[in-house]
């Protein structure tokens, strides 16, 4: 069994031919010969964009299955709260698992969500979302709890995924779009009190601390794929896991990153590929 893992293409800010890109997607995985690809999440800035390219992807597929995950872009338009907990779609892969056959392997997804626990003001909670609603792209995404708590549902949801797969002798490869540990996030040289503030509130935005602790309660959990940085990063191992991210990003002008690649081109290159 052979997986693909990306995230993070951001179709529309990248100005993408979608039809073409899908097109070349799909007969990249098929020579490749995969089996299961995973996207984690932010494919476009409208959800339904999002679940439609991957219902055309999969459908280009002869043999490959394709799962995704919701990041906080595709997000940001045509889907709720509760659609996103509750969505109808065998190829939306939040709050869900797939076994690998004929081994011990599981996957599980979860779209993940961010608590404020990677930043200075993470008790500040008022404060913090006053901030995200002047300056954060999240603003417009609404939901019926604040962030913490919207974090503390997911992590209910991961611990009991994880705590059936103890219970099912599983090793676990997890899969979610935010950040689960501070390992991931960068470390920007900061000059002054007010860009500390505003670096402190994006730390906010980016992902979970509690998250990588609850992974790592489980020795099950091998190994972790998540996006929402667009920077590229090392494989980072804490204790037993490996964390991968597997971003694409935004093109930015003079990106050396990006330097005479096309969108496929550096999909590609940022594609995980793994033999279970």
């Amino acid at each position: 069994m052979k997986i693909a893992v990306s995230s993070d293409l951001h179709l529309d800010l990248n100005h993408a031919d979608v039809a073409e890109i899908i097109t070349q997607q799909a007969h990249y995985l098929t020579r490749q010969e995969i089996d299961h690809y995973f996207f984690v999440g932010d494919a476009f800035n409208d959800f339904e964009q999002t679940s439609a390219c991957f219902a055309e992807l999969q459908s280009q597929l002869p043999t490959t299955k394709v799962h995704y995950l919701a990041g906080n872009h595709d997000m940001l338009k045509g889907v709720t709260y509760e659609q996103l907990e509750n969505l109808d779609d065998d190829l939306y892969f939040h709050n869900r698992f797939i076994d690998i056959p004929q081994t011990n392997w599981r996957i599980i997804g979860n779209n993940g969500w961010y608590d404020y626990s990677f930043s200075m003001y993470e008790s500040n909670v008022k404060e913090v979302a006053k901030w995200k609603r002047a300056y954060w792209v999240d603003r417009p995404i609404m939901q019926p709890m604040n962030d913490p708590e919207r974090m503390a549902i997911v992590l209910h949801q991961v611990e009991e995924a994880l705590k059936q797969a103890h219970n099912q002798q599983k090793q676990v490869i997890f899969m979610t779009h935010f950040a689960p540990i501070r390992e991931a996030l960068p470390h920007p040289l900061i000059e002054s009190a007010r860009r500390q503030r505003m670096w402190e509130m994006t730390t906010a935005m980016l992902g979970s601390k509690h998250l990588g602790a609850l992974l790592a309660r489980f020795l099950e959990v091998k190994a972790v794929f998540y996006g929402h940085l667009h920077y590229a990063q090392p494989l980072i191992t804490v204790g037993n896991i490996e964390y991968r991210n597997q971003a694409v990003g935004v093109r930015r002008k003079n990106s050396e990153d990006w330097k005479g690649k096309s969108l496929l081109d550096q999909w590609i290159s940022h594609l995980y590929t793994k033999k279970i």
